[in-house]
């Protein structure tokens, strides 16, 4: 048969297809996982999950026996937070501020001054490591300047010697049961008789109250509601009577703490009240003894006053004018006098704290409503400091805040208010300095002692009024004293001893541990997936290795069921002729990137497929060192291709017929070691060239591309090659960088075709045949038709 059959199993006038180093189209995802690989590597790697699920649900099963179970204990705290309306169920108009701020209140509870007491009280630095030791350690207490550490007690065999020891084995002291033990260490412990067993070994580790408080701190769980009326605290643990103890501990400390500090600062706020007062009275009685000894002094001299300071029937009232006129001239010196009083007050250096009680006995201040609210603000925030200086140090949250604002009004708030008033007297002094001017052409005859003694039954008044206005406060501050009796904060809900536990953790840990193990059975079999540099998934063939795929050739269950394995090549034949493109007969070499990956097994069967078809097909035997398709086909290996090669024989000698219809083989020949130099030589290209015009089809079987530089010569002289790869066999990077060789070679790389490929959707689109559709099995109708002989 001649070349010119060939062509036609391409459709006339259809251009050569390009072959490019790019994926096919239904290789290409553009995004999101690949599911398909990942349940691939699932599968490939099922022993990996199921172990690491195992290991996980058992260590889930194991840790179940350690893990004890967990208690809630909850205690609910009332605190009477006065709200902003008045009302008039809440006994009265009298009562005192809020002790705290709500966020305070949550401070307050976990403050050391409630924690370190019950931290002591409970003995919660006491840690045991056997539960059975706490009768032992019922009379154990500490010093203030005890050594924190871990400690073993160890009773000699005869029980009458113990040795007490640290974490590290050293001795720190010896002596006889019965005595008091670790003494120089802080300790106040003297065992009962009986509780230190011969030949027994007590451990036990104690920490510093300061660190027990904040582990306790970071146990309690508290929440209040959106009024700052209801305080709720929980506490968590394996010990339910000891975390309802611990909680009813931290409760009444707490309920304590708070009417201390809340005695602590009414006492304060009413010592502050007591000293404005004693000043304001002071002053009140300075002005009377100026007003009367001013009096005393003038009783003889002309006045203009009526007797008894009024006017008596049959006599004329004081002119209004001139009346009007002292009336301005003393309030302008009013004015000034409390100007300059101010203007002193405001001139103090300023680290010695602002003078809040000499501000408020000056009148024009009493009147001025926003600097007495802010004086009144002041002292509430000193004395409140002051009270909890008591309990707390510098550094306490709350005690720098009141600072803070202290600092706030003493330097910023009132000396701005007081200098507007400074301001306003300043302007109202010149505005009666004017009134004054344009009357004093008519009084210039009055005697200035009217004036003078007008000014001081003003100061007399405005000091009483003053006095008046601090006795009120104070007179507050004390029935508000007398009201704190009822206190602001209780305990509404005491803790009780828990009886079940929150939650059972027995189903979560072994879920957890079954979702572990499987999850990281997951990432194990993904990550090995990755890392297996072998070939198993045509997305590694199109996309990391750029070579289109002709076919994917199934792995062949059993030698009764060729069928999907001959249709397979059916379909690698017809892409490899659709690859080839160009006029005249095939010539390809066929190769592969190691041994092992079945290249002579695809290139005899493929030889066989075109033969079947029709075309006259040659297979030509290219691995001169170790070919063996000659045993495939049962012909004699010399005299063969090595044999033509070396000039022995004539072409005509090694083309041996086959048992096959339409295909012809030559053997490898005899073995040489010159397979390079052979291959390479001029013999070779005149052998190819001579082999055109007989064949339609001519395969070479070439060595594997890791043996050598047989292949790449071979694939020169015919510049077409075929790659096969083995799926679960093939080694990707070094088929890469043989494939780069090839790239460097003028050789065109038609394809690749996957051998041995499992059964799956993965590959099955590579595919022309499916066996799972019925009516489509290639048979033969008549049973009695003589049956060709198979080489699969």
């Amino acid at each position: 048969m001649s070349s010119k059959h060939l062509p036609a199993l391409r459709p006339a006038g259809l251009p050569p297809r390009p072959v490019q180093r790019l994926a096919n189209d239904f290789d290409l995802d553009e995004s999101g996982p690949d599911w398909r690989r990942i349940a691939g590597a699932l599968w490939h790697f099922k022993w990996v999950v199921v172990l690491t699920s195992v290991l996980g649900l058992a260590g889930a099963v194991a840790a179940t026996r350690m893990v004890r179970p967990l208690y809630v204990a909850q205690a609910t705290v009332w605190i009477d937070v006065p709200t902003t309306r008045r009302d008039p169920d809440r006994g009265g108009p009298i009562r005192p501020g809020a002790l705290l701020e709500s966020d305070a209140w949550i401070d307050l509870l976990r403050s050391y001054v409630v924690l370190d007491h019950v931290v002591r009280e409970l003995r919660l630095y006491l840690e045991l490591k056997s539960p059975d030791d706490t009768a032992r350690f019922a009379t154990l207490t500490v010093s203030e300047n005890f050594r924190p550490g871990t400690y073993r007690v160890r009773v000699d065999d005869s029980g009458r010697n113990f040795v007490l020891s640290n974490a590290r084995g050293e001795e720190l002291e010896r002596g006889m049961v019965g005595d008091s033990v670790g003494a120089r260490l802080g300790f106040r412990w003297m065992p009962a008789p009986g509780m230190l067993l011969p030949g027994r070994t007590v451990e036990f580790t104690l920490a510093t109250p300061r660190d027990a408080a904040r582990q306790l701190d970071e146990r309690l769980q508290v929440q209040m509601d959106m009024n700052g009326n209801f305080l709720k605290v929980a506490l968590r643990g394996s010990n339910p009577h000891q975390i309802a103890a611990i909680l009813n501990a931290v409760t009444e400390r707490y309920v304590q703490v708070a009417a201390d500090l809340k005695r602590d600062k009414l006492t304060a706020q009413t010592n502050i009240l007591d000293e404005q007062l004693r000043y304001a009275q002071n002053n009140l009685q300075e002005a009377e003894a100026a007003l009367r000894a001013y009096r005393v002094q003038t009783i003889t001299l002309p006045s203009d006053r009526q007797p008894g300071g009024v006017a008596t029937a049959g006599t004329e009232p004081r002119d209004p004018v001139v009346a009007n006129f002292f009336d301005r001239q003393v309030e302008r010196e009013q004015a000034r006098r409390d100007r300059e009083a101010i203007q002193r007050v405001l001139a103090q250096p300023g680290d010695s704290g602002l003078a809040a009680g000499a501000l408020s006995v000056i009148g024009a201040v009493s009147h001025n409503t926003e600097l007495t609210d802010a004086l009144k603000e002041l002292t509430d925030k000193q004395a409140e400091r002051r009270g909890l200086l008591r309990r707390y140090t510098d550094d306490y949250p709350r005690v720098q805040r009141l600072t803070a604002e202290i600092a706030e009004l003493e330097h910023t708030t009132i000396p701005t208010l007081a200098q507007a008033l400074v301001t306003q007297l300043a302007a109202r002094e010149r505005e009666l300095g004017r009134e004054v001017d344009v009357a004093s052409r008519e009084l210039r005859q009055i005697p200035p002692r009217a004036i003078e003694d007008a000014r001081l039954a003003r100061g007399v008044a405005l000091a009483a009024e003053t006095y008046n206005i601090v006795q009120g406060r104070y007179t507050e501050a004390r029935l508000a004293a007398e009201a704190s009796t009822v206190p602001d904060v209780s305990i509404l809900d005491p803790a009780v001893v828990p009886q079940r536990p929150v939650k059972n953790t027995t189903p979560g840990l072994l879920l957890m541990g079954l979702l572990g193990g499987l999850g990281l059975g997951v990432v194990g079999a993904i990550v090995l997936d990755r890392l297996d540099p072998r070939v198993r998934y045509p997305e590694q063939v199109s996309r990391e290795l750029g070579l289109p795929i002709l076919g994917a050739v199934p792995h062949l269950r059993g030698q009764d069921e060729p069928a999907e394995v001959v249709e397979a090549l059916r379909g690698v034949c017809l892409n490899l002729v659709h690859a080839y493109g160009a006029a005249g007969p095939l010539l390809v070499t066929i190769t592969s990137p190691g041994a092992g990956d079945g290249k002579s097994f695809l290139a005899s069967n493929l030889a066989l497929t075109f033969a079947d078809g029709g075309h006259r097909t040659l297979l030509m035997d290219g691995d001169i060192r170790r070919g063996v398709l000659h045993r495939r086909f049962r012909i004699n290996r010399q005299p063969g291709l090595a044999d033509f090669l070396l000039d022995d024989v004539t072409r005509e000698q090694i083309v041996q017929a086959t048992a096959y219809p339409w295909l012809y083989l030559v053997g490898c020949g005899t073995r040489t070691q010159r397979a390079p130099e052979l291959l390479g030589s001029a013999a070779m290209g005149k052998l190819i060239t001579g082999l055109r015009s007989e064949y339609d089809v001519i395969l070479i079987d070439s060595p594997p591309l890791g043996a050598g530089v047989d292949p790449f010569i071979l694939g020169t002289a015919t510049g077409n090659v075929l790659l096969v790869l083995r799926t679960g066999y093939s080694h990707r990077e070094m088929t890469g960088a043989k494939l780069e060789v090839l790239d460097r070679l003028p050789i065109r790389t038609l394809g690749a075709v996957l051998n041995d490929v499992p059964r799956g959707a993965g590959y099955g689109y590579y595919s022309y045949y499916s066996y799972h559709l019925p009516g489509y099995e290639a048979v033969d109708e008549d049973a009695g038709r003589s049956a060709r002989p198979r080489l699969v």
